[in-house]
């Protein structure tokens, strides 16, 4: 896949990640969860956005390698997130799958995860 495909895919999957942790259903799968994780998923929705800032904002050229290295990963984590974004009641598998792309992520740009 082209970098710039690759980076459009990833930013469309992190906009409506975003989207989906502002939702009401998100909100109710919430509101049974101990405070540290509904702190962790606050902290996950931070990284997201901070991810999808911070890669919209980026050159192409100064991640397009990088890009390249991490393509599978990236492929696995976004469609892992995709499914998991389907099942807002299960909050786990949403941080998880969460977690997964940033870290990958994290290999491509300078974030906190």
């Amino acid at each position: 896949m082209a970098p710039s495909t690759l980076r459009r895919r990833l930013l469309s999957e992190l906009r409506k990640t975003v989207v989906a942790l502002m939702s009401a259903e998100w909100d109710v799968a919430l509101e049974a969860k101990p405070a540290a994780e509904v702190t962790r998923a606050a902290r996950t929705l931070l990284a997201l956005q901070r991810a999808r800032l911070r890669l919209g904002t980026a050159e192409l050229a100064a991640i397009r390698d990088q890009l390249r290295e991490n393509e599978p990963e990236l492929v696995k984590a976004i469609v892992a997130l995709g499914r998991a974004r389907k099942k807002l009641h299960n909050v786990k598998m949403v941080l998880v799958a969460a977690a997964s792309l940033l870290r990958t992520v994290g290999r491509i740009i300078d974030i906190v995860v």
